[in-house]
């Protein structure tokens, strides 16, 4: 029991920062999504980065994600803003995982997702 039990508990943490990291991932995930989307549906493109940065935020705050720094949205648009054009969301979200106790792992960990949304081409902008 003395050889197994330390093993086990370290075992346990990885768990832990495992399961951390899953859920970040699925939030930024989320982030970015939402950020495509609300950027699809402006009328113009600074309206679009604004919507985007904005709901992207929303939903890691939402989600209790707690990005170090705050979450860095990038927005690009494929050819230019405007109709049939395909809004591109990245988000990144550095996620702190020295807190967890005797796993070594680096201080941050960078999650990086992406997201992609057509503009309608039959709406008028």
């Amino acid at each position: 029991m003395v050889l197994i039990f330390p093993v086990l508990i370290l075992f346990l943490f990885f768990v832990v920062a495992a399961g951390r990291l899953t859920d970040a991932k699925s939030d930024v995930v989320s982030a970015a999504s939402d950020a495509a989307r609300a950027a699809s549906i402006q009328g113009s493109q600074g309206a679009a980065t604004s919507a985007a940065r904005d709901i992207a935020e929303e939903t890691l705050d939402g989600e209790g994600v707690q990005c170090d720094g705050g979450a860095r949205v990038e927005m690009r648009y494929e050819p230019e803003f405007g109709r049939g054009a395909t809004v591109h969301a990245i988000v990144r979200c550095d996620v702190r995982t020295d807190d967890l106790a005797l796993l070594n792992l680096p201080g941050v960990v960078t999650i990086t997702q992406e997201a992609y949304e057509p503009i309608d081409s039959y709406r008028s902008l």
